[in-house]
């Protein structure tokens, strides 16, 4: 690019006055010469390039060196370009990058036509960043804003230079957020060619989009072979369903639902269900599931949930979840609830099916429940004294056996102390339990209607000691350990419950005065991080209980009752975090008469945030259960991720359930097979997943499927 004249001329004079002028010009004309290589080639479009000119007689303008154009929300690199302003064509050659809102087109030549916006790249490649779709061709062309043709070509969703799966065809056409249609399809795995289709229709989409997802196959020792065609249909931005043909040689063709919905942030829930005519029972079989919950405001809410199946077996057969197939009860409820400052108000509909008994016809059933909560307020002019409320109020019916109404009023008063300067908390209480009864096909021995009246009182001493430790251990400066005993008592007054029917456990309030004795222990931690201030944590907590019945019945949930033996269980119950990622539990009850802990819940869990978890517990309940549960997950390498979860009856001397997951992942697919063991079953199952095509959901959770 030459200098203007009369800066040439200035610049030949004295040495220095030329060397100081030139470079006072240059400075000056520095905006001008740059913006020679800047030109408007049509409205809304401006090419910048190293060298530029424009050939009148043909209206185009040619540029190289570094090529770019702006336009509308398209920016085009090169290293040479010509636009024809009269066509309004461009066409650019050498490193040809076509950039639209995040998607890239780029390779050998482009011809662009910048007024319907269709191009044709030699040698192009596609890629579409949401969705990390990737497409190739011998020659690419697009034909509309979303809409691709490709020849000799292929498509995936992986990154990789040879891409783990790619779909290569003679002819490939790609709609965004619809299909990719392909003629003379093959399917490879990385370069080596697995399937072959005459022709395919592929779902591409980078936003929820209706199609179908890769089925799932399996077996099962109970259904026979089994194949799940999931199809996934997007309704509307808050609606959503996936529909499952699941075939299966044994026990036939069924069918299921999963849909789901969000209708505002006050209105969501799902639906789902399961239906298949048995080939060995002869019948159809099939559950119901429901969910909604509605807030039409802030105190006002209804939330209904149903679980039904078509008959007591059902879960056995064809539960899919752990502890499904061996569920005892299922229930189906609907309430409603009102609260305001000082009262809770709610009314439900509950509905049981038992699967432990012969009938459910026997099943007490609860239809309707209204309740009536008024919550503990300060009485006025008096201090320190507090009045709540419990009001229940039950209609039980069944097909069989006793049924009828009752109705639970309890007021109760408790007064609060702080006594010695805050060293000792005081809190006494008094109420009266008043039941009444109108009962229907009454057994023998109870009556048709009655009231009963129950006092009840009691009172707490409690305190708290602390104190604070600076230590010095791993990254441990600061803890803080705090002493809680607390002494209460219980009085229940004595009255015959025996002509009431027993429809729940408020049915028989035993009459007792009972002592309790709990020592709590909390230790806490100061913990320092490497960046940012310190974390707080809870390191350790630790409760121990003793109970002394002075007279009357001993009552406990999980111990048979027994009025000769004063002593009751000694309880304790902890957690204890020994790492951040590890985490101990027990609740353990020692018999002092048999000598023996006679029920336990207890376990470790284990989490490093990475993959890697695990937990095993175990349960007993004297007489009554007896088992192991334990799951873990591990992250063998990066892409390699395997689980397994167990439970072991110690009673029946035998496995409940075991099931080992396999789950391969990788950028762009993923396949997992499982195996599931359970008593008179055994079913494996294999999952696939190309990402971006596939995979969009999972089989409806329709409770068994």
């Amino acid at each position: 690019m030459r200098l203007p004249v009369n800066v040439r001329r200035a610049c030949c004079k004295d040495p220095i006055l030329k060397l100081r002028t030139c470079i006072f010009l240059l400075f000056l004309l520095m905006p001008a010469l740059l913006q020679a290589a800047e030109q408007t080639a049509a409205p809304g479009m401006v090419i910048r390039a190293d060298v530029m000119n424009h050939d009148a007689a043909s209206d185009q303008i040619k540029a190289s060196g570094k090529v770019e154009m702006i336009w509308q929300d398209m920016t085009m690199t090169a290293d040479e370009a010509t636009f024809n302003r009269s066509n309004q064509t461009l066409v650019a050659r050498g490193n040809v990058h076509l950039v639209k809102a995040g998607d890239t087109l780029w390779g050998d030549q482009l011809v662009l036509d910048t007024e319907t916006g269709r191009a044709e790249m030699e040698n192009g490649h596609i890629f579409m960043a949401q969705g990390n779709f990737r497409a190739d061709g011998r020659q690419v062309a697009k034909t509309g804003d979303d809409d691709y043709a490709l020849r000799d070509g292929g498509l995936t969703t992986c990154d990789a230079a040879v891409p783990s799966w790619k779909f290569g065809a003679s002819e490939l056409d790609v709609t965004l957020e619809e299909f990719a249609t392909g003629k003379h399809v093959i399917f490879y795995v990385k370069d080596i060619p697995v399937f072959y289709f005459p022709y395919i229709i592929l779902p591409v989409k980078r936003e929820r989009q209706s199609g179908f997802l890769f089925p799932k196959f399996g077996n099962s020792s109970k259904r026979g072979a089994a194949v799940d065609i999931p199809f996934y249909w997007a309704i509307s931005p808050s609606q959503e369903a996936t529909v499952n043909l699941d075939v299966q040689t044994k026990r036939g063709v069924g069918l299921g639902l999963d849909y789901r919905y969000k209708l505002s942030r006050s209105s969501e829930g799902s639906l789902g269900g399961y239906l298949i005519y048995d080939n060995n029972e002869n019948k159809e079989r099939g559950q119901l599931v429901q969910f909604h919950k509605e807030l039409f405001s802030d105190s006002f809410s209804l939330i209904s949930s149903l679980n039904l199946t078509s008959d007591r077996n059902f879960l056995t057969d064809y539960g899919e979840k752990s502890g499904e197939y061996n569920r005892q009860y299922y229930d189906s409820r609907i309430v409603l609830t009102k609260f305001w400052d000082h009262w809770l108000t709610s009314a439900q509909t509950i509905y049981t099916q038992d699967y432990y008994t012969g009938s459910n016809t026997t099943t007490l059933q609860r239809a309707p429940e209204l309740s009536l909560y008024a919550v503990r307020e300060q009485l006025p002019f008096i201090p320190n004294l507090y009045f709540d409320l419990d009001l229940l109020a039950t209609n039980y019916y069944r097909e069989k056996g006793t049924d009828g109404q009752r109705a639970v009023l309890e007021p109760r008063l408790t007064s609060t102390n702080s006594l010695f300067d805050g060293r000792l908390n005081l809190s006494l209480f008094g109420s009266l339990q008043v039941r009444g009864y109108n009962t229907n096909r009454v057994d023998p021995g109870l009556k048709d209607d009655q009231l009963l009246a129950i006092p009840k009182a009691g009172a707490q001493i409690s305190s708290s000691f602390s104190r604070i430790f600076d230590v010095s251990f791993l990254d441990l400066q600061r803890m803080r350990h705090e002493l809680v005993p607390t002494l209460s008592y219980l009085y229940v007054g004595d009255k015959d419950q025996s002509s009431v029917p027993l429809f729940d456990q408020l049915d028989r309030l035993n009459a007792q005065q009972t002592l309790a004795f709990s020592l709590a222990s909390h230790l806490g931690g100061r913990i320092a991080k490497k960046e940012g201030a310190a974390e707080y944590r809870n390191l350790m907590t630790l409760r121990l209980l003793q109970n002394y019945s002075l007279s009357g019945s001993r009552t406990d949930l999980l111990t048979l009752t027994d009025d000769s033996r004063r002593w009751g269980d000694l309880t304790l119950e902890s957690e204890t975090w020994v790492h951040r990622s590890v985490r101990l539990l027990a609740d353990l009850r020692y018999s002092h008469y048999d000598h023996r802990i006679s029920s336990t819940a207890s376990g470790v869990e284990y989490n490093d945030l990475r993959g890697n978890a695990a937990r095993i517990s175990y349960r007993m309940v004297d007489r009554q259960l007896d088992y192991l549960e334990g799951a873990t997950s591990i992250a063998l390498t990066r892409p390699l991720y395997a689980t397994y979860t167990t439970r072991y009856s110690f009673d029946k001397h035998d496995f409940l359930e075991s099931y080992y997951a396999l789950e391969f992942r990788h950028q762009c697919w993923s396949v997992t097979a499982g195996y599931r063991e359970r008593p008179n079953d055994r079913a494996w199952t294999v999952n696939f997943n190309l990402t971006g095509l596939f995979g969009i959901g999972n089989s409806p959770t329709g409770g068994a499927r």
